[in-house]
């Protein structure tokens, strides 16, 4: 059997050095130190390699500390390493030294383990204390009382604004190990300034256990303004309870204070609101986030904003439901996700596609598995999907599109010009408002299935008519304004004198427009 200072082929001793003081190495590791001829340690760095400099003169050290130099990522370091031990351990055998303990922040291990497993290679772990235990000393915190999340600089450095908004939560603690210089607490102070306030302090844990400990409380935005960080400094973010609103960049602070409205203390408004009282601001919502796009050249930031007005309306829904027991939040994520994998089996299984088209078709395909698999009756009418409360024209045109698919269609444009004369024809032929709205509406419809045909967006143009209009009777009464006129007063010929006049000196501006 492998003994504790034995290096055979074959075999990896992976030990912790602990946090840096001597005596917090733990026994198992002070023998292990105290008898190998040769210890690789992944770097030199360290205080407990520098105590056991000084005892054992003798001691054969190597470490990785040229390798950090050379490497041009922390995944090509890290391969380097990994490749170099496990080559030395199917070899020669290799005590493989790394801080704290083993299995706590140690890259390295974990894929050595893997490799391990892949070369036959018999791997020991002797256990150290890890930073974390006199960091919760040195701070007077219970990790698990208090929820502490732990995450490694460099990862944290590595993740987009989502990532860092989805998985750190404001209200519970967090600790962010290997802030070793003061680039990379810039790095971390840009990814966290992403969920907590700049003025947030927070606090530089240095040599935490060691006689030289030191901590420096700063603002968030000032975490990288001197060069305190080294490589035995972590960073301490404490939380930051809901309550307090303080935090207004996450889901869960938008949920608080949506649930918070709803408190029987809470808004005398909301609370009174239900699925169907909302209905109306869902649409309104939706309305403004599409004007928001149209905008979003000339001011991004705006669709932020109305985005956020639309996922209030979301929160707001499920909220209700959860009072009603009826679903969760978890729930509306899950329905979304669940879908999308499902219905993007070329991006998420084995399935290939060429093109857009073809993944349209494969998504109409599934949906129809989906329903199958529900139950649905074996007869459903391929309109049955169109949403009632889509805005007329769009539903016009969904509604045509589909009969289309079917082959429900008149022959060229022709026909559908001539149906609109019918239709004309019929409206002004209506005895009556009941009979006039009728026959408007199928002149609409008409007129949409017109536009389809000569691939015109009717819900578009309608939209361009409007935004006409509105220019020019702006005009109008910027006109009548500077004239020292109330537009109201105006009799009509003066109203459409001003009318031609805005038409006119819009067709100047811009020749090739239409009158």
């Amino acid at each position: 059997m492998l003994t504790e200072t034995e290096v055979q082929p074959g075999h990896l001793t992976i030990l912790g050095l602990g946090p840096g003081a001597w005596a917090d190495v733990t026994i198992a590791a002070r023998a292990i130190l105290l008898a190998a001829p040769r210890i690789t340690c992944r770097t030199l760095r360290h205080p407990t390699v520098a105590a056991l400099r000084q005892m054992r003169p003798d001691v054969e050290l190597a470490s990785f500390d040229a390798f950090y130099e050379a490497a041009e990522g922390w995944e090509t370091l890290y391969a380097a390493i990994v490749d170099q031990v496990a080559t030395a351990a199917a070899t020669t055998g290799v005590i493989y030294a790394v801080p704290g303990h083993p299995l706590i922040g140690e890259t390295t291990v974990r894929l050595l383990r893997e490799r391990a497993a892949s070369q036959h290679l018999t791997v020991h772990l002797v256990a150290g204390l890890s930073f974390l235990e006199p960091i919760c000393t040195a701070l007077n915190l219970d990790p698990m009382a208090q929820g502490l999340q732990w995450i490694d600089a460099t990862d944290l450095a590595a993740w987009q604004p989502q990532q860092v908004a989805g998985t750190i939560i404001t209200g519970r603690p967090t600790l962010v190990s290997q802030v070793y210089n003061r680039r990379m607490a810039g790095a971390a102070k840009l990814a966290l300034l992403e969920v907590f306030p700049p003025a947030h302090l927070v606090t530089l844990i240095q040599a935490a256990g060691l006689p030289e400990e030191r901590q420096q409380t700063v603002p968030l935005s000032e975490l990288d303004h001197d060069e305190f960080p080294d490589h035995l400094t972590s960073l301490f973010v404490p939380a930051i309870p809901p309550e307090t609103l303080q935090v207004v960049r996450t889901p869960e602070a938008l949920r608080y204070v949506v649930a918070r409205l709803r408190a029987p203390d809470g808004c005398p408004w909301d609370r009174e609101q239900s699925h169907a009282s909302l209905l109306p601001y869902v649409l309104e919502e939706a309305a403004e986030v599409a004007d928001a796009i149209d905008a979003y050249d000339a001011d991004p930031d705006h669709l932020a904003e109305e985005l956020g007005d639309l996922l209030l309306q979301v929160y707001l829904h499920t909220e209700i439901a959860q009072e009603e027991e009826t679903f969760a939040i978890g729930d509306v994520f899950e329905h979304i996700t669940r879908k999308l994998i499902r219905r993007h089996p070329h991006v998420f299984g084995t399935v290939a596609v060429g093109g857009p088209a073809q993944v349209v078709q494969n998504w109409e395909a599934i949906k129809q598995a989906e329903r199958a698999a529900q139950g649905t009756p074996h007869f459903e009418s391929r309109l049955k999907t169109t949403p009632q409360h889509l805005a007329a024209l769009a539903a016009a045109h969904q509604i045509q599109r589909r009969a289309v698919k079917a082959g429900f269609d008149w022959p060229t444009v022709a026909d559908w010009l001539g149906k609109v004369a019918e239709e004309w024809e019929e409206l002004r032929q209506a005895p009556d408002d009941a009979a006039r709205t009728e026959e408007l509406g199928d002149l609409l419809f008409t007129l949409v299935a017109l536009a389809r045909r000569w691939g015109i967006d009717a819900e578009a143009a309608l939209r361009g008519a409007n935004a006409k209009f509105t220019r020019r009777f702006h005009h109008m009464e910027r006109a009548a304004q500077a004239r020292g006129l109330v537009f109201e007063e105006l009799d009509r010929a003066a109203q459409l004198a001003l009318w031609r006049a805005a038409k006119a000196d819009e067709a100047a501006a811009t020749p090739d427009s239409g009158q």
